[in-house]
């Protein structure tokens, strides 16, 4: 390191020198005032030394001059702007600027004193001299050192001169004393230097914890955007859900009604004597109404799944049973596509919701049916390791793997851009996937593009429950007779059912309301209720219910039909006891239905 470069001092960072310059300028600015008043004060002192020692009133001329200069430093100083921590570029510089002629003049003016008034002859005026140039060098490298550049003008502008004044005198006290001064100065010097590398590392350390803390601050405050951004999309997303849920429930409401009632017309049609082609027809018909009542009764398992209120309710049961209901609900239909469905019997016993169980192997199975053009499908299951690991192959088109995790996802269908209805809506593994999160298992995917598809669900092993046989679905001879009070504000509804009903031998007595209900119960005491929940006038069916029930005095078994697949009108129906199917109702679910009821009021004999 050069000597030049050694008094420059060390080169401000690049990365904020700005900032730093006017952090030292701010240190330095507060004490200006002061030090240039203390300078004015000093100078007069001397004056007083001199006149009292030496009897000398010469040196006054010198003390008006550093008033001046004083005079001006202050005058200057007041008009500068303050150098401030975010202050600009220019600020920092031109305060620099000015700074370094006020001390460069103040240094210069206490500079002449030791040329001036120094004289060998008279070592009283040494004796001054020297004392009071060793004091205010000291104050003022002190003063200045939190910029090493005005440091420097001051110490050589205020010092050299004295240092040159004493060596001039062929004197070897005067020389002595000026190669003292001059061991000073660098005393001096050193001690400033390292003052000033002080201050600027604390300023430098201050600016970066204000950084720190700036950019803490604004983390902070993103954070927290973005924490409400995530709150509001969320309460967007939880809001549309339930606009979607609400959506589904009152359009399926809506359908389900005329839905119901075709359905009952055509149950009602198909017990009277048809000719040929009018039987076909009707089949047809039949066949078109199932398919939509399919679509809304997969719309509300996928309400009710996304929604989450679906809770297994776990226990041991013995899945041969539901292998012989799924494969005679299901093989019709395969064999129709001209496939085989093929059940291997199995005599597992899995701890799980029995009823999750089979809507998800019911809409695997649909699914593998669905998508399988030629060979067949199997249900079958392995015991591994305490486990059983229900698997549903097919012979179909096959998933490629990058569709693996996608395919779960609500309407995603593959091989079916003409998105045809018989292929359903795109929500079976949606739903599948979403019962399976309900239990705690997953669904293991494994498929060849072309060759088929192997889904597989993992339960745990239970205990093997005692084997009873499956009761044999009721038949319509064992309804007649029973009294059935229908509560249903659509018209249709109340013809269809009236109709159906006669047919299965049934009394029925249908009214629109719960007022009509109550008065038909002085002629008329039924044995089952049946009632729609939405009812006119902003009634429900669980009033109604309820109303028979208290003008009857007694429990009367009852059940809700109806359209609305909001999952609280499960909720509702259990807390009330009462049954719960969704319109459109199969003829033969609600005679199974009636039957159950029957039973429950000790109508039927026999079971």
């Amino acid at each position: 390191m050069t000597v030049l470069a050694w008094l420059r001092g060390p080169a401000p960072r690049s990365a904020g020198s700005t900032r730093l310059l006017a952090a030292q300028l701010s240190l330095l600015d507060s004490n200006v005032g002061v030090t240039l008043r203390t300078s004015v004060l000093a100078a007069w002192l001397t004056v007083a030394a001199f006149l009292y020692a030496l009897n000398d009133t010469s040196v006054a001329l010198w003390a008006v001059a550093v008033t001046l200069m004083c005079g001006v430093g202050v005058w200057c100083h007041r008009r500068l702007p303050r150098p401030e921590l975010p202050g600009a570029e220019g600020t920092a510089e031109h305060y620099r600027r000015v700074m370094s002629g006020i001390c460069l003049g103040l240094g210069g003016a206490w500079g002449m004193l030791p040329l001036l008034f120094i004289d060998a002859a008279r070592p009283a005026s040494m004796h001054i001299v020297v004392g009071v140039m060793a004091g205010l060098s000291s104050a003022g490298l002190l003063v200045f050192a939190p910029v090493w550049r005005l440091a420097q003008l001051f110490w050589l502008s205020c010092m050299l001169p004295m240092v040159v004044a004493l060596l001039r005198w062929q004197d070897p006290v005067m020389t002595s004393l000026g190669l003292g001064g001059m061991l000073y100065l660098v005393a001096m010097a050193l001690f400033a230097r390292h003052t000033g590398l002080a201050v600027r590392r604390a300023l430098a350390l201050r600016l970066d914890n204000d950084d720190l803390v700036v950019q803490l601050r604004e983390q902070t405050q993103q954070a927290q955007l973005a924490r409400d951004l995530a709150e509001g999309a969320q309460q967007t997303a939880e809001e549309a859900n339930r606009a979607k849920t609400l959506f589904l429930a009152s359009a399926s409401h809506d359908l389900r009604q005329p839905l119901h009632a075709a359905g009952l017309f055509l149950g009602s049609l198909a017990r009277s004597g048809l000719e040929a082609r009018q039987a076909m027809l009707l089949e047809h018909a039949q066949a078109s109404n199932t398919a939509a009542s399919e679509m809304l009764n997969t719309l509300l398992d996928f309400s009710k799944v996304g929604a989450g209120m679906i809770e297994p309710q776990p226990h041991s049961f013995a899945l041969q049973p539901l292998f012989h209901k799924l494969e005679r609900e299901l093989a019709p239909w395969a064999a129709d596509k001209g496939l085989v469905l093929r059940m291997r019997d199995t005599v597992a016993t899995p701890f799980a919701d029995q009823g999750m169980v089979e809507l998800i192997l019911r809409n695997l199975l649909l699914n593998a049916i669905r998508y399988t053009e030629r060979g067949g499908v199997l249900l079958a299951c392995r015991q591994r390791g305490g486990r059983a690991v229900i698997e549903v192959w097919d012979t179909g088109i096959g998933i490629p793997s990058e569709s693996h995790q996608t395919i779960f996802h609500a309407f995603q269908q593959l091989g079916n851009p003409q998105r045809d209805r018989r292929n359903g809506l795109g929500l079976g593994l949606a739903i599948v996937q979403g019962l399976a999160k309900a239990m705690g298992v997953s669904v293991e995917l494994v498929s060849r593009p072309g060759r088929g598809t192997v889904f597989r669900v993992s339960l745990p092993q239970g205990l093997r429950p005692s084997l009873a046989p499956e009761r044999l679905p009721a038949s319509a001879q064992a309804l007649r007779g029973l009294r059935v009070l229908l509560i249903d504000d659509d018209e249709s509804v109340r013809l269809a059912m009236s109709d159906l009903m006669g047919v299965w031998g049934v009394q029925c007595e249908v009214v629109a309301s719960a007022d009509a209900a109550l008065q038909c119960l002085s002629r008329f005491v039924p044995d089952v209720v049946l009632a729609d929940y939405r009812l006119r006038s902003a009634e429900t069916g669980l009033q109604a219910v309820a109303a028979v029930r208290e003008r009857l005095g007694m429990r009367v078994p009852a059940a809700l039909v109806t359209g609305d697949t909001a999952v609280e009108r499960l909720h509702d129906a259990q807390a009330q006891g009462l049954a719960l199917l969704h319109k459109p109702v199969p003829a033969d679910l609600l005679q199974s239905l009636l039957r159950d009821l029957a039973v429950a009021k000790g109508e039927v004999s026999g079971v």
